[in-house]
């Protein structure tokens, strides 16, 4: 009977663990620049409250509030450009009581428009950005 019990319960924890971030839903489906994390949104562009800022000689693409209090930053290894591309990159954001950086993870590009919005996901860690080619 304990056996059951606890296969019962380590069961419930595997799933209750298993939070499920589908790209299409949740990324493909925005139309701001944002940050997503785990299916969260972290940051959204809002241009009248936000800067926008690109550094061409890092492939460095930065949001950023007016007040400096919420931002993120993407470092590519390479410029993003293409459907299907795929390249490394350091992601550094802000959240409400810390900032959480990720180092040399692979980003793909999900999707892009004429607009220059590019759609970026990792699936190790389950980030997803849009930023725009400025």
């Amino acid at each position: 009977m304990m056996k059951k019990i606890i296969l019962i319960l380590s069961a419930a924890a595997m799933a209750a663990s298993c939070v499920k971030y589908d790209v299409t839903e949740i990324l493909l489906q925005r139309t701001d620049i944002s940050l997503t994390w785990k299916g969260e949104l972290q940051m959204k562009y809002n241009p009248k409250t936000c800067q926008l800022g690109y550094n061409a000689a890092s492939n460095e693409y930065r949001v950023y509030d007016d007040r400096l209090g919420y931002w993120f930053i993407l470092r590519c290894s390479e410029t993003p450009s293409y459907t299907g591309q795929v390249f490394k990159a350091d992601v550094e954001w802000t959240t409400e009581n810390d900032t959480k950086i990720e180092r040399s993870i692979e980003f793909k590009v999900e999707k892009t428009n004429r607009d220059g919005y590019i759609w970026l996901w990792s699936k190790s860690k389950k980030i997803g950005a849009v930023i725009r080619q400025l």
